[in-house]
């Protein structure tokens, strides 16, 4: 049931009552049953697909000047495919973001430094160089990753705040691996929903998957995402009765109250068992007695038999 639904089907039942008392109750007692529980329906997957990096060979190469934005290839045949992705002359010890200019021609977001020691207008001619992409957006409903798996090894990688990351390992110069992660936003949260990003380290060298596990978001309702969902393992029912118990509360209805409020808490508790029935660990199979209780007997039988003449042991 969406949440336009919803909110006309508890507005019927309540004339008169504000539409924004409506979807303000909605939201709390959406909000209340998401943490109830850490619920298994919030869990969810994704495979985070790298790109491999380019690390140039000859006769490709570039040309850079120190103070320059310009880079130029030879030997190049770029495309719009290069803008964004990072860009450094091994041994040099900065990153830089391309813009794809033409097949020969690139611009990086602010002038080349060479050394850092260099003059402007020192030129590196027929350099090598790599691009690569080490920052992927997560899924759009992703709220926080749980664990990022290592494609060669299948074992957990090592998770980084973004500052960790930065102070840990300083620029990315040097393409690899990844052994770790480290989750960054990209949307601000003033603009929700906040777009999550996820950045590798080393910077991948090949193009491989990451299988991802994370928490969804719960997006509750907004008063314009009429045609948008709760989340599906908590039932209508559960939302109606909370908020009409919400509504005859405001109303002064206090029977009503308490009868819609004893409904919200016995569908929760359903729910709530459905929930934790799920996660029982399985039961070992076990033969039942009947196929198995006259081993004893049996064994008792071959501790004395005429095996050594009638002696205890059995056969040996």
């Amino acid at each position: 049931m969406t949440w336009g639904q919803l909110r006309f089907i508890i507005q019927t039942g309540a004339p008169g009552v504000s539409l924004d008392i409506i979807d303000s109750s909605l939201n709390e007692r959406y909000e209340a049953a998401l943490e109830a529980t850490d619920w298994m329906g919030l869990k969810a997957h994704a495979t985070i697909q790298t790109l491999a990096a380019h690390e140039s060979a000859p006769p490709e190469t570039v040309a850079l000047t120190v103070g320059s934005v310009a880079v130029t290839g030879v030997g190049t045949a770029w495309t719009n495919a290069i803008t964004g992705r990072q860009f450094y002359r091994p041994g040099d010890t900065v990153v830089y973001t391309a813009t794809y200019v033409g097949p020969t021609t690139l611009t990086l977001d602010r002038p080349y430094e060479g050394n850092g020691s260099d003059v402007a207008g020192v030129v590196y001619p027929a350099s090598p160089y790599v691009m690569y992409t080490s920052v992927y957006t997560l899924p759009g409903d992703c709220r926080s990753v749980v664990t990022v798996l290592n494609p060669i090894t299948g074992l957990p990688m090592t998770p980084f705040s973004k500052d960790g990351l930065d102070a840990s390992v300083g620029q990315r110069t040097l393409v690899g691996y990844p052994q770790s992660y480290a989750v960054t936003d990209d949307t601000p949260e003033t603009n929700p929903p906040v777009l999550h990003e996820i950045e590798f380290y080393p910077p991948p060298r090949d193009a491989r998957g990451f299988e991802t596990e994370y928490l969804k978001a719960a997006f509750g309702f907004d008063g314009g995402n009429t045609s948008g969902s709760p989340l599906p393992f908590l039932s209508a029912t559960l939302l109606l009765a909370g908020v009409r118990a919400d509504v005859a509360t405001y109303q002064g209805a206090m029977p009503q109250a308490v009868k819609y409020e004893a409904a919200f808490e016995r569908e929760l508790a359903r729910l709530l068992l459905l929930e934790h029935s799920q996660r029982r660990p399985k039961t070992a199979l076990k033969m039942a007695s009947r196929f198995s209780r006259h081993r004893l007997a049996r064994a008792a039988r071959g501790m004395v038999s005429n095996w050594r003449g009638g002696q205890p042991g059995g056969p040996g």
